[in-house]
């Protein structure tokens, strides 16, 4: 069973970044560890999607979380198969997305 760091991505700003890839087959579990770099709140969203689709409202796990200064926002036990990635948005530069776990 492979485990260790799925993705890490200095997010962009104002654009969703793909942090895990949905995998080939199978499933992943992950935990995702989202940090605020900054001295001020930045919003974030995370979502669970296809690279190739829009986000949609049913696709939040998060939505418009104020992260505060120096912050953490941290989800466990997600999910991910052959349909749904890891994605972050954030509404301005300095949020780091890290995804870890293993495979199921």
């Amino acid at each position: 069973m492979a485990s260790g760091v799925y993705g890490k991505q200095d997010v962009a700003a104002t654009t969703w970044t793909e942090v895990v890839a949905a995998p080939a087959s199978g499933i992943k579990v992950v935990t995702l560890s989202v940090a605020n770099r900054t001295g001020s709140a930045i919003n974030v969203s995370v979502a669970l999607r296809d690279a190739a689709a829009n986000v949609t409202d049913a696709d939040h796990l998060e939505s418009g979380v104020s992260l505060p200064a120096n912050g953490v926002l941290e989800r466990t036990g997600i999910v991910l198969d052959t349909s749904n990635g890891l994605h972050v948005y954030a509404g301005g530069t300095g949020i780091s997305a890290v995804a870890y776990g293993m495979d199921g």
